[in-house]
């Protein structure tokens, strides 16, 4: 008898800790990040970035609603998608239910949609992580990709741009995931190393960049901070790293990141390398390993600032 009372409460206790667990897979937290340089214009204190990580590809409309809503109540200034926006895997069946009659439209329609509702809050910034990678070979005639272009979103692969406010300016630059760049023209030849591959992107665009203005770089992988670093820039976005999946009490970067592995370094908040700061989202979806542990889907918020705080660059 003390046996099955055992086995009962321990079935139920594992019960509430699973139903625990998905609504906490459901809620979006707020992470704010306030950071001060006296780099930063005058003009562009108090701007308000929105960054929008790994969302890959979710399909729940009420999850996605809910995003948006919080991302309208913060009235941001700009918003950047710091990669996997959609997943290799729901795209490809997407691609494949379309072919055979049984779906209509295009495969990330869904996704794309959502990310025309963001258009219209704020000036929208996108890198692609891994999984654009894997699915946009042919960006002529990918109707993903040319959708988010006609609603106005900025594909920032390997590109600067000047954000300004009045008479001042800021800089934002990106690069895409360094997991297949034999399909950009430009890094074809920058070998299979994905380190080198992210040093030939930055070495790219080190052309364009002003080392005299405030720079920001949008990134989908965290673990080249020091490269990050070496190139001046002054503060990274990046995600990727799912917030290392598994959570555990006074644990701070969670089990496992790709291209990281066990116990990884950067998954989560803000992290400093020299000259330069970095803010990692723990991300919204999920991809091969579909359940989050004690890790709350996350919008990370940016607050530039040039009054002196904890945060200064």
């Amino acid at each position: 008898m003390r046996k099955r009372k055992r086995a009962r409460f321990l079935l139920a206790a594992a019960l509430v800790i699973v139903m625990s667990n998905f609504l906490l897979n459901q809620n979006v937290t707020q992470t704010r990040h306030r950071i001060s340089s006296p780099r930063i214009p005058k003009e562009f204190d108090g701007f308000v970035i929105v960054q929008i990580s790994d969302l890959h590809s979710a399909s729940n409309k009420g999850f996605c609603n809910r995003i948006l809503e919080k991302v309208e109540s913060l009235r941001p200034d700009l918003i950047v998608l710091t990669g996997d926006l959609v997943d290799s895997a729901v795209y490809a069946k997407e691609a494949a239910l379309i072919d055979k009659g049984r779906q209509e439209g295009y495969p990330g329609q869904a996704t794309a949609e959502f990310t025309r509702a963001l258009t219209g809050m704020a000036p929208v910034y996108y890198v692609y992580g891994n999984h654009e990678m894997i699915l946009l070979d042919d960006p002529k005639n990918n109707f993903f990709k040319v959708s988010l272009e006609e609603m106005g979103v900025r594909i920032a692969n390997n590109e600067v741009f000047l954000l300004q406010e009045g008479d001042a300016a800021i800089q934002l630059a990106g690069i895409q995931d360094p997991a297949t760049l034999y399909k950009d023209p430009v890094l074809a030849d920058s070998g299979s190393n994905t380190r080198e591959r992210t040093r030939a992107m930055l070495e790219h665009l080190a052309a364009d960049i002003d080392l005299r203005i405030f720079t920001i770089l949008v990134a989908h992988r965290p673990e080249y901070i020091d490269l990050y670093a070496d190139s001046a820039i002054d503060l990274v976005l990046a995600g990727h790293a799912h917030g290392g999946q598994v959570r555990l009490p006074f644990m701070r970067e969670g089990l496992y990141a790709p291209n990281q592995g066990f116990l990884p370094h950067y998954t989560n908040g803000l992290y400093r390398k020299g000259p330069t700061a970095m803010v990692v989202s723990r991300g919204l979806g999920n991809s091969v390993f579909p359940l989050r542990i004690l890790n709350r889907p996350e919008l990370a918020i940016i607050e530039l600032t040039n009054i002196p705080s904890d945060d200064i660059l």
